[in-house]
């Protein structure tokens, strides 16, 4: 094995190893945190940071618990430095692909009797193109689905649900409810004051979380 074959052969081990580090780690495709940083709403931020309570006013001064029903916001904003369905194109993971693909075309071309000073830019083809449709084929529709999938359970704030699980005070329980296509829909729901919500209380979705919504007391359960 030659000079240029080994370094194929280590860029390709390094790229791949990244890339399989990746994929366990459960990364692949988030190169942006949905939701946590963006501004939902007309006037109130609803988020991991914003205070939910009895006194917190959602939308335009309409109040938590009030009998109209608020309905869920529509216009969103995404944090500087651009659309949240749109992962960086020098991300770590489309560097690691591209140092397979680099790797990949060179050792071909190393296998297919090239010099070196041929298969050197064999070797930086391999690792734009695959760069490329790592890209463009994969990360960008990946991240693309889970900005859709956030926005739709956006949707959900506003909406009226019943707890079918008792809601421990600090803990979690279940709500169902039906979602604005008339579907019906269960999540795990925390409540947004340290107490006990018992089944059949119909609650206020204020807020979603990873895997689950932020629920408040509804007046008309009081």
């Amino acid at each position: 094995m030659n000079g240029s074959e080994t370094a194929f052969v280590a860029v390709g081990a390094v790229g791949f190893g990244f890339l399989l580090i990746s994929l366990l780690a459960g990364e692949f495709g988030h190169d942006a945190e949905f939701g946590h940083d963006a501004e939902i709403g007309h006037d109130a931020e609803i988020g991991h940071d914003a205070e939910i309570g009895h006194d917190a006013e959602i939308g335009h001064d309409a109040e938590i618990g009030h009998d109209a029903e608020i309905e869920a916001p529509d216009r969103r904003t995404v944090p500087a430095g651009g659309s949240l369905h749109e992962p960086s194109r020098w991300s770590l993971r489309v560097l690691a692909a591209s140092a397979v693909g680099f790797s990949a075309a060179g050792l071909v071309s190393t296998a297919l009797g090239l010099p070196p000073v041929l298969s050197w830019p064999v070797a930086v083809v391999g690792f734009l193109a695959v760069g490329s449709a790592t890209y463009s084929w994969v990360l960008k529709p990946l991240a693309r689905q889970q900005y859709n999938s956030l926005l739709s359970r956006y949707s959900y704030i506003g909406r009226n649900a019943v707890v079918t699980l008792e809601i421990l005070p600090g803990g979690s329980g279940q709500v169902t409810f039906n979602d604005r296509q008339g579907a019906r829909v269960t999540q795990t729901a925390m409540s947004d004051v340290a107490e006990a919500v018992g089944t059949g209380t119909v609650v206020r979705i204020v807020d979603v979380v990873d895997g689950g919504v932020i629920v408040h007391r509804n007046a008309l359960s009081d």
